[in-house]
């Protein structure tokens, strides 16, 4: 279970990164800044999911499902990019990830 929480933590590092370096490719455009600002958010759960505790399950689980579909929107009417599809997949991992760790009802850390 360690395995699972450590590939949802490298996963929202790597998204938290990746949202936020659009800014360099794309502009500051509207899509763009709020892609950047879940991209911060991403990475803060990301470092956070290296440690312990459930919250962070409950953020690494709800953010991205809240993200997919702000993604997949704006794929399809604003900005269709590369980074929105890998950033999709990425979410279609970590959600189960997380999801399976609070189900577990475990601090799977140890």
């Amino acid at each position: 279970m360690k395995r699972i929480r450590v590939l949802a933590a490298s996963l929202m590092l790597v998204s938290g990164v990746t949202h936020v370096s659009q800014l360099a490719i794309y502009g500051a455009q509207g899509s763009v800044i709020g892609a950047a600002a879940f991209g911060v958010i991403y990475f803060i759960i990301g470092l956070f999911l290296l440690g312990k505790g459930r919250a962070v399950l409950w953020a690494g689980a709800v953010l991205p499902s809240i993200g997919l579909f702000a993604g997949t929107y704006r794929f399809f009417f604003l900005h269709q990019n590369p980074f929105t599809i890998f950033h999709f997949l990425i979410d279609l991992v970590v959600i189960p990830c997380c999801t399976v760790l609070i189900i577990r009802g475990k601090d799977l850390k140890s």
